[in-house]
């Protein structure tokens, strides 16, 4: 077979095939953990979040996304280790639960999340004496 019947071969054998689909992208799983679980006071006990059991199974991670339900900015790190400190309020003798909210974004913007509560007590603790109502 000639070089011209190979090329026009090839070329005729594009234009017959159909295009191969494109394989769809899987969204990340999300996945964290915090230290220390309890007690976590408001302003003053630093938690450490740790989203290395986060995946993507067709990609990477490119980003974590951390909502800490406490009003503060969310924070974005293209790591899966971050540190937060829950802020004081004016309350006291009360736990708060907030509501964390993990979102990883992978490498075609697809996106996963996962959310746990933490509580957070607000000083003096609920069951101290100073806390108690006299009767």
């Amino acid at each position: 077979m000639s070089r011209a019947a190979v090329r026009l071969a090839a070329f005729v054998s594009l234009l017959v095939l159909p295009a191969c689909e494109q394989i769809p992208n899987v969204p990340p799983t999300a996945s964290f953990i915090f230290s220390p679980v309890s007690p976590i006071n408001a302003g003053q006990t630093g938690v450490v979040f740790n989203a290395s059991a986060s995946r993507d199974s067709d990609g990477k991670i490119n980003s974590y996304v951390w909502n800490f339900g406490d009003g503060t900015p969310e924070q974005t790190s293209d790591g899966p280790v971050i540190a937060h400190l829950f802020p004081d309020t004016p309350a006291t003798c009360l736990t708060i639960i907030y509501g964390v909210l993990l979102t990883t974004v992978d490498d075609a913007g697809e996106r996963g999340t996962a959310s746990q509560n933490v509580t957070v007590t607000e000083l003096p603790a609920p069951s101290s004496q100073a806390c108690q109502l006299p009767r």
